[in-house]
């Protein structure tokens, strides 16, 4: 049966007198298989020209995603989310209109940022290849299960400058009037762009959940305005057609807050609306799913970049550590991590959640009151009267940052197996750093980046890859 058949008829109706004369062209668009698509880590240490241009060309990965900078279509038989590559953060996989809101709001790197709707994760690592490691980003989500899954993104991208946070959006205006320089709502929304990816969201689609996420969104929205620095801009988006949660839900933003303004911006791959300046991407016009976009402005001047005010941070820094866990710490930089990045580990903001130590990212907010997931870069764990390393550490850090690494090719039989939890025995040709080392914590690369952490024992390197996130790349479904 024609895949088009399972749209509800409500939709199909209302769908056709918007489209008029298109309505064929975009209902055939729904026969045709969707267009997927990958994002580039540009924060990856160790991800140079040659091994950039290798990954896209395995995956059949050469023609760009117009509108998104990283951004490229991949191959139908390509499985880019079952390879080792994916496992290091090398690329996110996304869909590729999903890739423009974020690069509508293109923030500075500096830049003090808000993604209010954030999970899975997708825009929030791509604002971050924005901000390159410099300035912070807060990725709030309303729902802890996927709050969680949103952390863990932001861990394999190797972001070191993002607090995820998991609360309401009035709650967190509250703590932050006119404090953000930059502002993302990729609002909850019907979903109707994406019956094409999910058909599941077909049966979930009636128009009273148009209208209950309308009113949901005009609530995040007047939320978001008030955490958003005069002078600053705000991206909302949606992945649907309706005009209740697109155009009308920015009519009623402009008429409710007339210090802000739809912003012109050149985006040619997209319709503009002549009128509202606002865009929709169509499936038919475009090789993505539906969205909407609209870009404000709050009327004023931007203050500069990295210029926190005091009433959000306490400037003396504060260490969390007791004595103990001060030599612990000190002694496994010493021993591990090289000049550079020690020093600048030393040099942040402590936080603990529990025996978990995290370098809050520099001029971070104080977050007293929010429920935090995520407190910037998860350096490790206090064990007793050791420190040892996180994931997400070796994620962050470049083979040229710590005393000891080894590099495996990604076609080596071991590159997987580390994945899947076993330990790696050192063969002739290895090229581990330095070659003279024969104990203590070592980076596992693969050709040449980070990819976990294992312990070096001998001619062996014992695995200390996170067991909830071991797979078996040859199985795992994507």
């Amino acid at each position: 049966m024609e895949a088009y058949m399972n749209l509800p008829e409500e939709f199909k109706t209302k769908m056709q007198q918007m489209l008029g004369g298109e309505w064929k062209s975009f209902l055939d668009c729904y026969e045709k298989d969707r267009y997927q698509a990958l994002r580039m880590n540009p924060l990856k240490k160790g991800l140079d020209d040659a091994t950039y241009t290798a990954v896209l060309h395995r995956f059949e990965a050469e023609q760009p995603v117009p509108w998104a900078e990283n951004g490229y279509y991949y191959g139908e038989e390509a499985r880019p989310g079952k390879h080792v590559y994916h496992e290091a953060g090398l690329y996110y996989i996304q869909e590729p209109s999903a890739m423009s809101a974020a690069a509508l709001l293109a923030p500075q790197p500096g830049m003090r940022v808000l993604d209010l709707c954030a999970a899975p994760g997708g825009k929030t690592t791509q604002l971050a290849s924005f901000l390159k490691q410099e300035g912070f980003l807060i990725a709030n989500e309303i729902h802890p299960a996927r709050c969680k899954i949103l952390s863990q993104n932001i861990e394999r991208m190797g972001i070191a400058n993002a607090i995820v946070t998991n609360e309401d959006s009035a709650h967190l205006a509250e703590k932050f009037q006119s404090y953000f320089h930059a502002v993302l709502v990729d609002a909850p929304c019907s979903g109707e762009g994406m019956f094409r990816k999910n058909p599941d969201a077909m049966n979930e689609w009636s128009p009273a959940q148009v209208e209950i996420c309308a009113a949901r969104q005009r609530e995040i929205l007047d939320n978001a305005a008030e955490m958003l620095l005069a002078g600053g801009t705000l991206v909302y988006s949606t992945c649907t057609f309706s005009r209740e949660e697109n155009e009308e839900t920015i009519d009623y933003f402009l008429a409710h807050h007339p210090e802000f303004s739809v912003k012109e911006v050149q985006a040619p791959w997209f319709v503009r609306d002549e009128n509202q300046k606002t865009f929709r991407l169509w499936p038919h016009k475009l090789h993505g799913e539906g969205h909407f976009a609209a870009v404000l402005v709050k009327e004023g001047t931007l203050p500069g970049y990295g210029e926190a005010e005091m009433r959000f941070a306490d400037k003396k820094k504060k260490s969390c550590l007791d004595k103990a866990h001060t030599q612990a710490l000190e002694e496994f930089l010493k021993e591990t991590i090289c000049d550079k990045q020690r020093e600048w580990i030393s040099a942040g903001t402590y936080t603990l959640f529990g025996d978990q130590l995290y370098r809050l990212p520099d001029d971070a907010p104080d977050l007293k009151g929010i429920h935090v997931l995520r407190a910037g870069l998860h350096i490790g764990e206090f064990k007793k009267n050791r420190f040892e390393p996180s994931h997400a550490l070796a994620l962050y850090l470049g083979r040229d940052e710590v005393k000891c690494s080894l590099d495996i090719p990604c076609e080596d039989a071991r590159a997987a197996g580390f994945v899947r939890g076993e330990s790696v025995f050192l063969q002739e040709a290895d090229a581990i750093r330095p070659s003279d080392a024969t104990k203590g914590w070592c980076l596992v690369c693969v050709d040449g980046c980070s990819i976990g952490w294992g312990k070096l024992s001998g001619n062996q390197i014992k695995n200390h890859y996170p067991k909830g996130l071991r797979k078996d790349l040859s199985t795992e479904t994507i």
